[in-house]
């Protein structure tokens, strides 16, 4: 067993927390291999049509005082200038007699590391969580109250006279129960002819920019996780949610209602992300659905109930947060080409079990400290609209230096951003210990500062039931045949509410089924689950335009830590081929290999007159579909000196300069994602 396996675990809602799911999971990604973030040399042609450049990023470290020992999940204040974060006391034993681990406070300190000051200190009893990621922060924008707490535990900080000049502070508690209905229990409807449970949860719970909402996700047998929204009021002693509206694609009308997208898309698995679009937006992770077995960002339109994709590379790509002035998303769990959950989401078909089984994969890979400290994941800038189909990578934000400290998911959402897009707050993690490190740290674009979006309303349409009015597929207890929308057929066997003791085998058999009328779906899935074991089996072959095949038996044993899985799963599509999951102890001792380094830069320079124009570009591999493709795009705001003369790449990369002397070198420096670079002037 691996070192970060050995230390103690300790618990986390983050994708897919907890009481369902420990019945209703699966099988646990990998990487096939590793993948080199360096571009090929600069031989390889021109940019990717319409894609915005890549950026310069400069890394800030904020230092803060000697007794702060931990500083995690930094979010900014509503001026900009301030960030609050959790931090715990060196010097206070009785408080934190763990100060690796220790329970934490929420703090505030400047931009610039002046006048740290915690803000929760004698208000209440410490967080007790993992210091890594102990919770969420967003502050309201009255400045005077803060959205903070566990996770699954939220609750409000009032400050006054305001956050930034607080003289008293008051920490109320949420009370989440307004989400649930009465009993917690679901009447029958659409295709589900037995009362559904909701157990409740508030997992990853997220503030509206406007302070008028929150939202998460709650747990229930009939869709394991359903998004949830609801209005937050102040009661006088505590906070209480109405008026709750879910927010998952709705099911099917009936057991015999013959479109198969609610039943497949109902079936899929959602956590709630964050707000975007400044507040008019929800972004959630879904898996599942038109792309089974693929995490990707979705988003919807809180007043029209319009869906948007927002990625569909074959990898894990998850917590996310929106510039306010709408132009960047910045990606806080992004795998891409670097092989670790492709093995499950290269070959691209419409699922309906989906649910049943990548719980288990969020368990096994996400639920603790230890666990992410062994995953190669990185955080991405992508444009708002995402990686349009899978053909943008996203650039890697905060690359690992081959120290202990690694920068690790941000899971606040939108107030990780500055208020005028030019920053994004980072968490970090030590290799060693699992805790942040003792300083914040802060990514800077090289961008102009712009106007955030103003507020929108959170409130949602009528689209979005009630969640008693609510009924996902994975409730019903049938087996239905349903044609693909071009042509061919699923049988489906659902067998009723997740969970319980009696062991199920949800079925979904495929018979030249497509959507497209151009690629067709043969074979069947199969997901066996009993106790806390979970078993996944695919013989399914996709032919027509594209083809692939996805083969597996991968069984997952989730009674005690570590996880015991066994078996694999090989995938292929147009060409490419991969296996996982691989073992965690193998990922473990190989991770700092496996992160991602500093990339490439090209480098071509050429005299005109006394001029000399450079031209600095940079690409991944691994772009598309197919993971085939290159990303090549131009760097924007990279310093380029020769000669004695210094200037700024401009959004095509290109720097004009006028240097003094015969030969020289330029020297390119385009900040945190890429390799300092120097070349001869020909």
């Amino acid at each position: 067993m691996s070192t970060s396996l050995r230390r103690r675990t300790t618990k986390r809602v983050g994708l897919i927390g907890l009481p369902l799911l420990l019945v209703a999971v699966a099988a646990a990604p990998t990487q096939a291999s590793p993948t080199s973030d360096s571009p090929s040399p600069a031989t390889r042609a021109g940019t990717t049509p319409q894609a915005p450049p890549w950026e310069t990023v400069r890394l800030q470290k904020i230092k803060l005082p000697a007794t702060v020992k931990n500083a995690a999940a930094p979010a900014y204040s509503k001026d900009g200038k301030h960030l609050l974060f959790f931090g715990n006391i060196k010097a206070d034993p009785a408080q934190n007699p763990d100060p690796d681990r220790g329970p934490l406070h929420l703090w505030v300190v400047g931009t610039d590391g002046k006048g740290a000051r915690c803000l929760s200190c004698g208000t209440e009893e410490p967080l007790v969580g993992e210091a890594e990621q102990p919770g969420l922060i967003a502050p309201f924008p009255d400045g005077k109250r803060v959205f903070y707490g566990p996770y699954g535990d939220p609750r409000v900080l009032h400050c006054a006279p305001s956050v930034l000049n607080c003289k008293t502070a008051t920490t109320y508690r949420i009370d989440t129960s307004g989400s649930v209905p009465a009993g917690g229990v679901i009447p029958p409807g659409g295709a589900v002819t037995t009362p559904s449970l909701d157990t409740g949860g508030a997992s990853s719970p997220k503030l509206s920019p406007d302070g008028k909402y929150v939202a998460w996700s709650d747990f229930r047998s009939d869709s394991l996780l359903s998004m949830v929204i609801g209005r937050l009021e102040f009661a006088g002693d505590k906070y209480v949610v109405t008026d709750p509206r879910t927010l998952n694609p709705a099911g099917p009308a009936s057991p015999t209602d013959p479109d198969p997208r609610p039943w497949s898309d109902s079936s899929a698995l959602f956590e709630l992300k964050s707000f975007a679009d400044n507040g008019r937006s929800i972004v959630y992770v879904q898996v599942g659905g038109t792309a089974s077995g693929n995490p990707d960002l979705w988003k919807v339109d809180l007043k029209t109930g319009v869906r948007t994709r927002l990625t569909a590379y074959p990898e894990w790509e998850e917590d996310m947060a929106m510039s306010p002035d709408g132009r960047s998303m910045y990606v806080g769990i992004d795998s891409q080409r670097r092989h670790y959950f492709d093995w499950a989401g290269l070959m691209p078909f419409r699922g309906f079990l989906d649910a049943s089984w990548v719980g288990a994969a969020a368990i096994t890979q996400v639920s603790s400290s230890e666990l992410r400290s062994c995953i190669p994941f990185a955080s991405a800038l992508l444009p708002a609209d995402g990686d349009r189909g899978g053909e943008l990578v996203g650039q890697i934000v905060a690359p690992y230096d081959g120290g202990d400290i690694r920068e690790t998911s941000q899971l606040h959402g939108w107030p990780i951003w500055s208020p005028d897009s030019t920053s994004v707050a980072l968490s970090t993690q030590s290799l060693t210990t699992l805790s942040p490190a003792p300083y914040l740290l802060v990514a800077h674009f090289d961008r102009a500062p712009s106007k955030p979006r103003p507020v929108a309303s959170s409130a949602p349409g009528d689209w979005a039931p009630a969640p008693q009015d609510y009924h996902g597929a994975l409730g019903a207890a049938t087996t239905v045949t349903l044609k693909g929308l071009a042509s061919g057929t699923v049988t489906v066997t659902y067998p009723g509410q997740l969970g319980g003791p009696t062991p199920t085998e949800p079925r979904a058999t495929y018979s030249g089924y497509s959507d497209d009328g151009k690629s067709f779906v043969n074979g069947t899935q199969v997901i066996r689950r009993g106790g806390t074991t979970v078993r996944l089996l695919n013989d399914l072959t996709l032919h027509g335009e594209h083809t692939g095949s996805l083969r597996g038996d991968i069984t997952m044993d989730l009674k005690n830590r570590p996880f015991a899985v066994t078996g694999s799963q090989t995938a292929t599509y147009d060409g490419t081929t991969v296996t996982g999951p691989e073992p965690a102890d193998e990922r473990c001792a190989k991770i700092r290999e496996k992160l991602p380094r500093p990339t490439k830069l090209d480098v071509q320079t050429r005299r005109s007159g006394g001029s000399v124009i450079v031209e600095v570009t940079s690409a991944y591999d691994g772009a598309g579909a197919d993971q085939q493709g290159v990303d090549r795009r131009p760097v924007r705001g990279a310093t380029v000196s020769v000669g004695g003369d210094r200037a700024t790449t401009d959004r095509r990369g290109k720097a004009v300069l006028h240097p003094r002397g015969g030969r020289l070198t330029v020297h390119v420096d385009a900040g945190a994602s890429f390799l300092t670079t120097d070349v001869p002037l020909r």
